[in-house]
């Protein structure tokens, strides 16, 4: 299988457990210092230069892996002010000179201690890795920041995204409490390697449309590849919605005007969303080639965390079909459909169970409204390959109609309103919805569909399966 990592990205990748679990100690111990501690300089101070660490050595991983020392001790000075002094400004420049838009002059030092080390990162990082012959320097510099720039805003995550969906299981005791937010904080350092692991493979992809789309070639997947693939994208997947989804709904509905870096913020983590959701999908539906076997609703598992072991292990330790390639063919549309039967009667199941867990007086249709359409949907993307460029969309439409409708009713008149909040929702909210649904769609759509359903022909699809022996 071939990974797309050079020499120097493997070496920082070899050890990147390392990185996480001192990532993970610091996070944890900046936990305990900011809950615990006591409200001094001192620890407000070693909060701060704990964070800055911690963050500033993601970037310098790579750099210190390859002996780099002065580079990476330069990425991490650089980004002191920043994590260090950034509460410190405001209270210098006011104390020291007398400007009359002083807030403007505080957002363009944070904007720029912020940028400058991420720019360097950016040109110590790709000077260091070769870029291919036939793109300009202009414009391999222009795809190299831009690119750095998305995957650095999204490398930390919102640990109260997380503490929402399972701060539940927690009690009034405190060491349940702070064992709970110590798995989260482990949860997110999971996440920055794999970021950061995921930024070295597509780094190698991004001056080719073509392979950014498709960021997994048409060959065998390993297990090995499987299960680093599977490890690595599924929690960039899974905390990327949690992550656009808080922050996208809470700008929605607020009455605060919409901050650049908010904006650019919800944007990157659809664009990583959308790179790690078809990396996700087209790695599940390459195993299952490479396999020769046809895992159908096992594969859809894998969306739902927890479950998704069950995808993860059948996968991994399943061996390849010893049929004949042709025998694997005759039996693809009578395993479909046998799957899809199997999907629609837990679809079915879950929505009849959600409609009658409600009291009598607080049914309505709307579950098995959402019944039909997933059903639908399912069985269309199971068939056919163009219903990904439309179900998703149609399907946001259709679900959500009347609540967009309502919400248009009530900013009829209130043009102040209109102007400043109803545009941001249209094109903050509902562009997310369609992205997340066009993902979760994408992957039902990989886990269901080959392209001999599309086609028909058995010989051009016995070709292209050997592609993975």
């Amino acid at each position: 299988m071939t990974t797309l990592f050079s020499e120097k990205q493997q070496k920082a990748i070899e050890s990147i457990w390392v990185l996480g679990v001192i990532v993970a100690l610091l996070q944890i111990s900046c936990y305990f210092i900011n809950s615990y501690g006591p409200e001094t300089v001192t620890y407000d101070y070693l909060w701060r230069v704990l964070t800055w660490f911690l963050e500033s050595l993601i970037f310098a991983w790579y750099f210190y892996k390859n002996k780099m020392f002065s580079k990476a001790i330069i990425i991490q000075l650089l980004f002191s002010p920043y994590y260090i002094f950034k509460e410190d400004w405001p209270s210098f420049i006011d104390y020291h000179f007398n400007f009359t838009n002083s807030a403007l002059l505080y957002q363009v030092i944070n904007t720029l201690s912020f940028l400058l080390p991420i720019a360097i990162f950016a040109v110590f990082y790709f000077k260091a890795e070769a870029k291919p012959p036939h793109i300009s320097k202009i414009k391999a510099t222009i795809i190299q920041l831009i690119f750095t720039l998305i995957f650095c805003t999204t490398f930390s995550s919102d640990p109260d995204s997380l503490y929402n969906i399972i701060g539940s299981f927690s009690t009034s005791n405190l060491y349940l409490k702070d064992a709970l937010v110590s798995t989260i904080f482990i949860i997110i350092s999971l996440k920055m390697i794999s970021v950061l692991v995921g930024f070295f493979y597509l780094s190698n992809r991004i001056y080719s449309t073509k392979q950014i789309l498709h960021p997994l070639d048409e060959q065998a997947v390993t297990s090995n590849f499987f299960k680093w693939g599977f490890l690595i994208s599924y929690p960039i997947l899974l905390l990327s919605v949690l992550d656009m989804g808080s922050s996208a709904f809470s700008v929605s509905f607020s009455f605060s005007s919409i901050g650049f870096s908010t904006l650019f913020y919800i944007t990157a983590n659809l664009v990583v969303l959308f790179l790690c959701g078809r990396f996700f999908a087209t790695l599940i539906q390459y195993r299952n080639f490479t396999l020769k076997r046809y895992f159908g609703v096992v594969n859809t598992l894998s969306i739902l965390p927890v479950i998704n072991l069950a995808t993860f292990f059948s996968l991994l330790f399943f061996k390849q079909n010893p049929e004949a390639t042709s025998t694997y063919i005759d039996k693809l549309k009578q395993n479909r459909n046998v799957h899809l039967i199997i999907y629609c009667a837990l679809l079915t199941l879950y929505y009849t169970y959600n409609y009658f867990s409600l009291n009598a007086d607080y049914r309505t249709f709307e579950p098995l409204y959402k019944l039909l359409v997933f059903g639908l949907s399912v069985i269309l993307l199971a068939r056919f390959k163009w219903s990904t460029k439309v179900i998703p969309f149609l399907a946001v439409i259709i679900l959500y109609y009347a609540d967009l409708k309502d919400f248009f009713d009530f900013a009829d008149g209130l043009w102040p309103f209109v102007q400043k909040k109803l545009i941001s929702f249209v094109w903050i909210g509902t562009v997310a919805m369609m992205i997340t649904y066009y993902i979760i769609d994408y992957i039902l759509h990989k886990c269901f569909y080959t392209p001999y359903f599309g086609k028909q022909n058995r010989d051009e699809f016995e070709i292209y399966i050997d592609k993975f022996k």
